[in-house]
């Protein structure tokens, strides 16, 4: 990773009894898991790892036979979030179909504007990492003269959506409550950011 905030040996992962945990080897900066500094530990499936300006989300494999999206990066004002690859051979979907393949159910999430400045009115969130922010190919796109490149990400596995901060620090709240690091999202929660009022909700994909 070419940045000066990554140490030369920053972290490792390793596989201990079939679990995987990061490890932080020392670095200056330090390794984050969702936003809290960490030396060491256990990964789990949408967990989001910073690396300088990077962020990593980690998802497990193994977790499901369900084919996984292939590698893609998302930009996140002059960072970067990489999505995971997929496994040799799992060719049973094209990777923009595989990216927007919708919860147990046959649920999506889908964000319903009631106060702010946007584009629109209503997001659907089909893929795996959606930013809320100004910057050029926001899923959510902010259009407030002051509105921050990235206010936040909503994140998704295969059973649930998540929001969390962007490192521009900007106050989130979820149901009045300020979000800490991420906090899942569950249908009917709504969320204020950067001036704009949300609410979330699950809804099948044809709806």
């Amino acid at each position: 990773i070419d940045n000066l905030a990554v140490s030369g040996h920053h972290a490792r992962v390793v596989e201990e009894n079939g679990t995987h945990y990061i490890e932080d080897t020392g670095s200056t900066n330090g390794t984050f898991i969702n936003d809290m500094k960490i030396a060491k530990q256990r990964l789990q499936p949408g967990d989001q790892i910073r690396v300088g300006k990077h962020l990593l989300v980690y998802e497990d494999e193994t977790a499901t036979s369900k084919p996984k999206p292939s590698a893609a990066v998302v930009p996140v004002g002059d960072k970067t979030i990489l999505s995971p690859p997929p496994r040799p051979g799992d060719q049973t979907l094209r990777p923009a179909e595989e990216s927007r393949d919708a919860l147990p159910g046959g649920r999506m999430g889908v964000l319903l504007v009631v106060a702010g400045q946007t584009d629109k009115n209503e997001y659907k969130l089909p893929d795996r990492v959606s930013v809320i922010g100004s910057q050029d190919g926001a899923a959510v796109k902010l259009t407030g003269w002051f509105a921050p490149k990235v206010a936040a990400l909503i994140s998704r596995n295969e059973t649930t959506y998540f929001i969390s901060s962007s490192e521009e620090g900007k106050k989130i709240l979820v149901n009045g409550v300020s979000v800490q690091g991420r906090s899942d999202l569950k249908d009917g929660d709504l969320i204020e950011v950067a001036g704009v009022k949300m609410y979330f909700y699950l809804r099948h994909p044809a709806s």
